[in-house]
């Protein structure tokens, strides 16, 4: 990773047992949150997820332009608790931050896609390299399973995050017009098969969630 490189924060959150009905108050939290980045220098974007399934799930995915605007903002501890103090005290946290893949652009298929509609559905997944397994070898096999889901009606754009804290572990961020477009695709033997190879890399896990609020399009609509 270099400081140029740009940075997507990838940080999961699930309401505690004393909080599973706060949801409402998560997203107000975020709302909170989202103001107050906006003023941060380097911001690029920020959406909050909410899990379809698991409702009681969110995550909160924020574009930086680079690693120094991120550790800008992280690095501000009174401002950084001051935004996130509401989100600790209902959640409990796990993040991954880190560039897009350097230089890969079949990796970042993001940047310049229309703005989502307010029907978009993300599909998040997280790979953990396995022992011995070797990030080329993984990423030759990502790619391979994006030229399959791109031939899919409703595909709008995806993210491969590699983290820099830890060097086997990434997050896809894949963009859908909405959920009825992503299940026939993962419920297809071709993915069932394309996950099996995967597998052979890294452990898998994955959500289907619904965008609660996408700066991006706020501000399309804004203007």
């Amino acid at each position: 990773m270099t400081d140029h490189a740009p940075v997507v924060a990838v940080a999961r959150f699930v309401l505690k047992d004393k909080h599973k009905d706060k949801g409402a108050e998560f997203e107000a939290a975020y709302q909170t949150y989202k103001e107050a980045v906006s003023r941060r220098d380097g911001l690029l974007r920020t959406a909050l997820l909410r899990g379809i399934s698991a409702p009681d799930t969110f995550v909160i995915l924020t574009w930086w332009r680079d690693a120094e605007a991120h550790r800008t903002v992280v690095g501000d501890w009174e401002f950084f608790t001051a935004v996130s103090s509401r989100f600790v005290a209902l959640a409990a946290i796990t993040s991954v931050h880190g560039p897009v893949l350097a230089g890969r652009k079949d990796a970042d298929g993001l940047g310049g896609d229309p703005v989502p509609a307010a029907d978009a559905a993300v599909a998040l997944t997280s790979f953990t390299l396995r022992e011995g397994a070797e990030q080329q070898a993984f990423e030759a096999a990502f790619l391979g399973h994006v030229s399959f889901v791109k031939g899919h009606e409703g595909f709008l754009a995806h993210q491969l995050v590699h983290s820099d804290r830890e060097t086997g572990s990434y997050v896809n961020i894949g963009w859908w017009t909405g959920p009825q477009a992503y299940a026939p695709v993962v419920q297809s033997p071709e993915m069932a098969a394309d996950a099996r190879r995967m597998a052979e890399h890294a452990e898998v896990e994955g959500g289907l969630f619904r965008v609660v609020v996408d700066s991006a399009r706020v501000d399309a609509l804004a203007g």
